[in-house]
């Protein structure tokens, strides 16, 4: 499954809105992906944490 058709499956399943004006975009070309991880210089033994804006559900 290539990664448009992944995202939107689980859009779909967990009832995923995105805002554009909340600035939601997700990141969907393979080759940017494959870039990013070989130009960041991680391992597989590294702790990969992502850091974004909170959910509309949290106060």
């Amino acid at each position: 499954m290539n990664l448009l058709k992944e995202t939107k499956f689980i859009m779909n399943k967990y009832n995923i809105k995105p805002s554009k004006s909340l600035g939601q975009n997700f990141l969907i070309d393979e080759n940017v992906v494959d870039g990013i991880i070989e130009n960041s210089e991680v391992s597989k033994e590294d702790l990969i944490i992502e850091i974004g804006p909170r959910t509309r559900y949290f106060n």
